[in-house]
């Protein structure tokens, strides 16, 4: 008996490789020339189409853009499976979460040159795009924020600012760790030493919040 016939699966595979090729493209742009190289005559030539091929496969550069950027993001990543994350950790391990949240972060953008650069395009210029997925990227802090509320209720322990100085933090020294080769605060951030430090002080200062909580409300 013959196979059913496969007539489409050719040009969706087709489809497919040439959409890889265009957001390998835009990576690559931005890791060689940062966020100003993003022009379409270059992204085309460096996937080695023509911009009829980047309208028929994205509609427009800036959702090629869009989606190449919330592909690389860390916390988009979580997007689908926040909600089911926080289910796991909702006996009292609020705390364990926001650790492999915050250490996760410091490892994907310590190697993450295009995360770096997309960083420094946002805090450079006003960009809907860009500001329409800091919001989502809060959207989703938000869920994982709101499983610490039972712990620090009634305390006056403000863990969304500590975990916005953790997270600024994180950006600004993995940015100054890319750009120097200096110590900062006699750390040695490009060395496994120094990174490893930066790693016990994030868990400790997460781990005393909560530890602070918890007396507060014993008191």
């Amino acid at each position: 008996m013959d196979k059913p016939s496969r007539k489409y699966a050719g040009p969706i595979r087709d489809k497919e490789r040439t959409k890889l090729k265009l957001l390998t493209a835009v990576g690559e742009i931005i890791k060689e020339k940062g966020y100003t190289g993003l022009r379409i005559a270059k992204i085309v030539e460096k996937a080695k189409v023509d911009r009829k091929t980047l309208y028929d496969c994205f509609g427009t550069v800036d959702k090629l853009i869009e989606t190449y950027i919330k592909g690389k993001d860390y916390y988009l990543a979580y997007e689908d499976q926040a909600e089911k994350l926080v289910k796991q950790y909702t006996n009292g391990d609020a705390n364990e979460l926001m650790k492999k949240l915050l250490l996760g972060q410091l490892d994907n953008f310590s190697i993450n040159k295009e995360q770096q650069n997309i960083l420094m395009w946002h805090l450079s210029e006003d960009n809907p795009l860009l500001s329409d997925i800091s919001a989502k990227r809060e959207r989703i802090g938000s869920i994982f924020l709101k499983l610490t509320d039972s712990d620090f209720q009634n305390t006056d322990i403000d863990i969304r600012a500590r975990t916005a100085l953790l997270v600024a933090g994180i950006y600004l020294l993995m940015l100054y760790r890319k750009s120097k080769q200096e110590q900062f605060c006699e750390i040695d951030l490009n060395s496994n030493e120094g990174m490893e430090r930066i790693k016990a002080s994030i868990a400790q200062m997460i781990d005393e919040a909560f530890e602070q909580a918890k007396k507060s409300k014993h008191k």
